[in-house]
């Protein structure tokens, strides 16, 4: 009697198996390309509504020479919030770059943040967004305000929020309200934090 081999069928993938590994695939994939770059994070929810600070006096200071990637090198245009914004970032470089804030490592990491985040502004990208610079600065100040400035708190809280309220676009006329009033409350908390710290 001649054997007769038997081979198992091989049992097809379920159809529900592929769906769900495509599905897994596109959200690993969705949350890599749609997840926040560290300048973007949220702001701390406030109990109060910003309020408007003073204007912050404009200079004309050069930044050190390990910053020049950060700053352009012919000076912006001040009349534009570009412009404003990368006046800002020369002075907060400089501050951040000070002896006493210079070794703090959240102060560190804020000031490569915000280079990183005006870096194509500084290269005269005019369709680069605003906002991740914004945010960047405010979380300069915030960082240097915990550092050596702790009267400042509540003026860094409420910039922090702010900046996290902008859009960063410039078109239109609100936009512009916010941004300017956004650069000139970080503008007076520059100042603030230019002062020697309270012992």
């Amino acid at each position: 009697m001649a054997e007769i081999p038997i081979q198992r069928k091989k049992k097809p993938l379920s159809p529900w198996l592929l769906v769900a590994l495509a599905a897994l695939a596109l959200t690993l994939g969705a949350y890599w390309y749609l997840r926040p770059a560290p300048a973007d994070e949220p702001a701390p929810p406030a109990t109060e509504a910003p309020a408007a600070l003073p204007p912050a006096a404009p200079t004309d200071s050069l930044a050190p020479p390990d910053t020049a990637a950060a700053v352009p090198n012919a000076a912006p245009d001040a009349r534009t919030t570009q412009g404003q914004l990368l006046l800002l970032v020369s002075e907060l470089v400089t501050l951040a770059d000070r002896a006493d804030l210079r070794d703090d490592p959240a102060v560190r990491e804020q000031r490569d943040n915000l280079t990183s985040a005006t870096a194509r502004l500084a290269d005269g990208d005019a369709q680069a967004s605003l906002r991740p610079g914004l945010v960047a600065a405010a979380n300069l100040l915030r960082a240097m305000q915990q550092r050596a400035y702790p009267a400042l708190d509540e003026a860094a809280a409420r910039l922090v929020q702010q900046a996290g309220q902008l859009s960063g676009r410039d078109e239109a006329g609100a936009e512009q309200q916010q941004n300017h009033a956004f650069l000139q409350a970080a503008g007076a908390l520059l100042q603030a934090e230019n002062l020697p710290p309270a012992s």
